[in-house]
């Protein structure tokens, strides 16, 4: 950040006689006046204030049923914790997806759900469990309302009561249709079929149900259209009638029809998995395990239609049809979907799901596991399953299908199919938000590093950049004009090579020349050119040890001074008065020819640009500033950000305005990884504003005022703070935005970036799984900053 040039008064606190050649010191003893008082509380910002759009890209483990009411999207399964990267705990075998972000439904259930059913604002959950909510008992089903789980009825085979399950849901305006393999429903006997009139509470039989050699079948899927109820699974009888696998009732009379011979295996009774409505035709399709639909040879999936049932062609597993399995179902627009177990559909090479458009069967894109569920949210398709990947592009467990692209439920930053990205740098442009670190996926674009955020989502910014057979890493990020710069470790950006350090200018990458020979870990812009500062040796052909300037006017590179050699990195940098070079990091020394020229330096250095260089003097141009330090020595300096005529420090540090190496030592004070430099005062240059209990990794502000702090911390001065809080330097006060960041799956949190975007909204990257409390994982926003009052 650059500053208008104070005043000649003002100007003469940064410089003071020389103590070494070529080497100022540019700050005087603090003494006790150094430490501030304790801060002051500010009010708080809500969770509400952050996105949900940023949660990790990856479903629950064990997906096995959905519903969707509009545009919301239900699932259930197995899984206990990975569902959006979240720990252990969270989603219990049950979420709701709201168009945006996942949702808990409470506490869940205690066992697998196999079925789903949205009635209204009610939820139905079928499956293994015994509680809903931790609390409730629930035999095999239970009813969420969006507040509260309640039983529904207990759904029992007494006879064989390890055998119990409820397998299939459905409902119409007035009933709820459960079906499983069970004798009774409450003190009601119910042959594996029943429904529930949802006003009343009251259940009945739907005639004798189904069965299987003289015991209650299976049902394993439902369907309620145009008043008619269709019933698959596996028996042999379906009301009076004697028939395999299918068959139906009228919902208002009770009365059943079956369809031919039904569904079968060889001389067998078939299984139904799977049924799907056509509204446009009136057909039903039906999916499974079989051989024969009524006498017509048909596997995978047949068409029912005017009660006659015909092939859509022949499915297989590896050449068998009798053992390709078809598990679910969905018509969406003029096409149906089919997933399962299968190798081919039709004619089509088809691993695990394919779409049927009327006449043939094609593959929508690869996937590399059974799909389990499939269903229509608008113009989409829910697809859910064991998968992982689509082609190179990870999938895990879950997606949309646009019909030509995957859209993914989250929008993380990932790196494989369970863990969050690491993302080290943001940046806003005109165009978007820019991230930069590690990772190679943004919700379900593969990115190289590198991703853009707009109103339309993410864009890879031309596949962003990668190191020699890997992902590159990228430490730090800045615009100068409407030019992105981006550096770090790697060896190409988009489809050229470049050395560490390399321009976006919105339409494709520009190298920086040669670039560097070593790792870049911080840019800043000043006096229209752009510095990097990192562990490198040379910039372009110039020698450069850790820092150097980028004339794009030029297009050439430059030494800072005479490129005095730092003893270890250099971290960050700032720009004062568009004229003074703030050079951060964990370095202790310069050096010349492996001689020291100064030591003591305890991170932190300054450089006057607009000095006249004389190449006899090592260090001119330099000028050193009161240093940080740590219990093990030299402080690390991660962050720096001007404030007016303050300089806030930011790092892993419990000392600052230190001086070693003057005539006059001075040890400096406590400060908690966090300092300022108030360098355009004469009165008490250095202090400290009540600091964090762990390092701080990246600092910013929204208006020049106020300072966001980020890190690895948990409290920022008197409160307690999520890895991100906010300083109001006047009042004095820390306040939070909300719960901040939190760990997930893996149990790591820290912040490492921190921007603002065009509408005031602060963006904040690292490595954690949630922010305000729900997933967001290695990158979020929240949507207000907080004001300071008090």
């Amino acid at each position: 950040m650059s500053a208008v040039d104070p005043a000649p008064a003002a100007r003469r606190a940064l410089v003071l006689p020389p103590l070494l050649p070529g080497l100022e010191v540019v700050t005087a003893s603090t003494g006790a006046d150094g430490a501030a008082a304790a801060a002051a509380v500010g009010p708080a910002a809500s969770d509400d204030a952050w996105a949900g759009d940023f949660g990790a890209t990856a479903v629950g483990d064990g997906p096995q049923a959905v519903a969707v009411s509009g545009t919301t999207v239900y699932v259930g399964g197995s899984f206990t914790g990975v569902m959006a990267g979240m720990p252990q705990g969270n989603y219990n075998r049950v979420a709701r997806w709201d168009g945006v972000a996942w949702e808990r439904l409470g506490e869940g259930v205690d066992g697998t759900v196999t079925s789903l059913a949205v009635a209204g604002t009610d939820v139905y959950v079928g499956g293994e469990l015994t509680t809903a909510g931790g609390l409730v008992a629930a035999e095999h089903l239970a009813r969420w309302d969006g507040q509260a789980w309640s039983a529904v009825g207990s759904v029992q085979y007494v006879d064989q009561p390890s055998s119990t399950a409820v397998r299939a849901l459905a409902c119409d305006e007035t009933h709820l249709y459960v079906g499983g393999v069970f004798d009774h429903v409450g003190d009601v006997a119910a042959s594996s079929l029943a429904r529930l009139e949802m006003a009343t509470g009251r259940w009945e039989a739907l005639g004798a149900g189904v069965t299987y050699l003289g015991s209650p079948g299976e049902v394993h899927a439902l369907l309620v259209a145009d008043g008619r109820l269709w019933v698959g699974g596996a028996f042999d009888t379906a009301g009076p009638h004697t028939t395999y696998s299918l068959a139906s009732l009228d919902t208002g009379t009770g009365e059943w029809a079956a369809y031919g011979i039904g569904i079968r295996n060889g001389d067998f009774a078939g299984a139904v998995d799977a049924l799907a409505f056509d509204a446009a035709s009136g057909a039903v399709y039906v999916g499974g395990s079989f051989t024969a639909a009524d006498t017509v040879p048909a596997s995978g999936v047949a068409r029912l239609d005017g009660g006659t049932l015909t092939s859509t062609g022949r499915f297989t597993r590896y050449g068998d049809p009798g053992t390709a399995s078809v598990k679910a179902l969905a018509v969406v627009g003029s096409q149906l979907f089919a997933g399962g177990e299968f190798t081919t559909a039709g004619n089509a090479a088809a691993t695990s799901w394919a779409a049927y458009d009327g006449t043939a069967w094609s593959v929508p894109a690869p996937l590399d596991n059974t799909v389990l569920a499939l269903a229509a949210v608008g113009t989409d398709v829910v697809v859910l399953g064991d998968f992982a990947f689509s082609g190179p592009l990870r999938v895990t467990h879950g997606g949309l299908w646009t019909g030509t692209a995957w859209r993914s439920f989250g929008q993380g930053l990932s790196y494989d199919p369970y863990a969050d990205g690491n993302v080290y740098a943001l940046s806003t442009g005109e165009d978007g938000v820019y991230a930069g670190g590690y990772f190679d996926q943004a919700g379900a674009q593969p990115v190289g590093s590198v991703a853009r955020w707009t109103a339309d989502g993410w864009d890879p910014v031309d596949g962003g950049v990668r190191a020699a057979g890997a992902l590159g890493t990228v430490y730090a990020m800045v615009h100068l004009g409407t030019d992105l710069y981006v550096a770090g470790s790697f060896a190409t950006a988009g489809p050229g090579t470049a050395g560490n350090i390399a321009r976006w200018d919105g339409a494709g990458w520009q190298p920086l020349g040669s670039g560097l020979n070593g790792t870049a870990y911080a840019l800043t812009v000043l006096g229209g050119r752009l510095y990097a500062g990192g562990q490198f040796t040379n910039a372009g052909m110039a020698g450069a040890s850790a820092v150097a300037a980028w004339d794009p006017a030029t297009q050439a590179w430059s030494p800072v001074g005479n490129a005095p050699g730092y003893d270890q990195g250099v971290y960050a940098l700032a720009a004062i008065y568009d004229r003074y070079l703030v050079i951060g990091g964990e370095f202790d020394a310069l050096r010349q020819g492996g001689v020291d020229l100064v030591r003591g330096l305890n991170g932190l250095a300054l450089f006057d640009t607009q000095e006249q260089v004389d190449p006899a003097v090592p260090l001119s141009g330099y000028l050193a500033i009161a240093g940080v330090k740590r219990a093990t020595g030299t402080g690390r300096v991660r962050a720096l950000q001007v404030l007016g005529g303050e300089l806030y420090v930011g790092g892993a540090l419990d000392t600052a305005g230190v001086l070693e190496w003057t005539k006059e030592p001075d040890p400096g004070f406590a400060a908690a990884n966090l300092a300022v430099w108030r360098f355009a005062s004469e009165a008490v240059p250095w202090g400290t504003p009540g600091g964090t209990d762990q390092p701080v990794q990246a600092l910013a502000t929204p208006d020049g005022r106020r300072l966001v702090v980020g890190g690895h911390f948990r409290a920022a001065g008197p409160i307690a703070a999520g890895g991100v809080a906010e300083l109001d330097p006047v009042e004095g006060s820390w306040s939070t935005y909300g719960s901040g960041i939190g760990g997930g799956l893996r149990g790591v949190t820290h912040v490492e970036g921190l921007t603002f975007d065009a509408a005031g909204a602060l963006w904040v990257a690292g490595t954690f799984n949630t922010a305000g409390g729900q997933p967001s994982c290695s990158i979020a926003r929240c949507s207000r900053a907080v004001e300071n009052t008090a």
